[in-house]
């Protein structure tokens, strides 16, 4: 009888063992390409640029093919990434404030917005920002706990080194989270394939063989970075944390250009278009979905979810493993704005764009940029068709504008667009 006891009282031991097991909250890597093309992968159909580990991932992803930022610049881009609010709502609407203009106010609004960091952090989360970041210090302004430390425009050289010099800040930040025995988040965010494009010898030698000898550093640059996502991806299965951690994918912006100048910065898909992947090994089943919407507005609902973190809710996103709401999803919105920020309060006076994209159509109305501001050298001007509607399944490449053969489409999708913005709506 005693025997019998044991066994029993050994049996729920190692079953209530296993449910708090089970219930542990799931660590976090964000992974973030830096100017890479939507289709710059070789699991997104590219001829010739090779990504052996991101081809992996995709295999063991949910992967949304048709995933989109609110806006082709980088600072925009990424702060959506980190609030969740499109770049009129969290203020930060360019890369830089306008020459002679001090960035301590756009840092101050952007404190004030929901960070991702601060919010795992009030949930026992520690969270380490690696690489990129435009608000001076991601400990001080957005809460990740640990980072390589205060950063200007991009980063500091010490920041910026992450990938292409060293991983090693990211595998001293794992080992000081198991130490403590926290969940973690890791935000890695490598100045690549950005430029400078400095590819190692050996992966541009590579690419001139093939026969891509105007784009060898560049096509380079994308495989490089790709080895780097194997090493951390490997880290995490070395100390053996991949079975309860998130892995999520997303570029902040595209890269290309249309034979008149670079198209980042711009409305077009080249620009604002990325594959969006999601790994979480037992809890969802790896697909390639090639027909609904996402967004970077998604990452931080999606990550709050993951971790049992409840989502603010003015957030505009969605739980992208919440099938029905993605689903139910129709449209996304898109932004463009000039690249210097002119005015804090009011982000429309540097507006350039607006877009609808559908699962089929995509209208962009644009607007003459700014009088006061001059473009910078790599951004595309207004074009002289200022209302652009294109059908995305014939035509993904924006080639032909069907505007003036669809007026009522245009009129529709205008009116819709119409009722989504207004960045004049107070937040808090």
């Amino acid at each position: 009888m005693k025997k019998l006891i044991l066994k029993l009282i050994l049996v729920v031991v190692v079953s209530i063992s296993v449910c708090i097991a089970e219930e542990s909250p799931p660590n976090v890597v964000v992974i973030l390409s830096d100017d890479q093309g939507y289709a710059d992968y070789s699991f997104m159909g590219h001829a010739i640029i090779q990504t052996p580990r991101l081809d992996r991932l995709a295999s063991e992803s949910l992967v949304y093919t048709r995933g989109y930022v609110t806006t082709g610049l980088c600072s925009p881009s990424l702060a959506s990434m980190i609030t969740g609010l499109y770049p009129h709502q969290h203020g930060t609407t360019g890369n830089d404030p306008l020459p002679g203009s001090s960035r301590e106010s756009w840092i101050s609004a952007f404190r004030s917005m929901p960070q991702l960091p601060r919010l795992l952090a009030e949930n026992g989360y520690l969270s380490m920002h690696t690489g990129k970041y435009w608000h001076a210090d991601p400990e001080q302004v957005s809460g990740f706990t640990d980072s390589m430390g205060p950063t200007g425009r991009h980063g500091t050289e010490f920041s910026l080194s992450i990938g292409r010099e060293t991983m090693e800040p990211i595998y001293d930040f794992i080992d000081k989270a198991q130490e403590q025995a926290k969940p973690f988040m890791v935000w890695y965010a490598p100045f690549m394939p950005h430029t400078p494009h400095n590819p190692p010898q050996r992966l541009e030698k590579k690419y001139e063989e093939l026969g891509a000898k105007s784009q060898s550093k560049y096509y380079a640059m994308c495989e490089w970075f790709d080895e780097t996502c194997g090493e951390l991806l490997d880290h995490l299965e070395e100390k053996g944390l991949s079975g309860n951690t998130v892995i999520l994918y997303i570029c902040d912006n595209g890269w290309g250009s249309l034979g008149r100048g670079s198209v980042k910065g711009s409305s077009h898909e080249m620009s604002v278009r990325t594959p969006i992947m999601i790994k979480w090994p037992g809890k969802l089943n790896p697909h390639k979905d090639d027909h609904n919407l996402a967004s970077n507005l998604d990452l931080v609902p999606t990550i709050l979810a993951a971790c049992g973190v409840d989502i603010p809710a003015e957030l505009p996103g969605v739980d992208l493993l919440d099938y029905a709401a993605v689903a139910h999803r129709k449209n996304l919105f898109l932004e463009n704005f000039t690249h210097d920020m002119l005015d804090l309060d009011q982000p429309a006076a540097g507006l350039r764009a607006r877009s609808y994209v559908g699962r089929e159509w995509k209208l962009t109305v644009h607007r003459t940029p700014h009088p006061d501001l001059k473009l910078k050298k790599w951004q595309m001007e207004a074009p002289t068709e200022m209302v652009q509607l294109f059908n995305l399944k014939d035509d993904p490449m924006e080639r032909t504008n069907l505007a003036a053969q669809n007026p009522e489409k245009v009129t529709e999708l205008k009116k819709v667009i119409d009722r989504w913005w207004n960045p004049e709506k107070p937040l808090f």
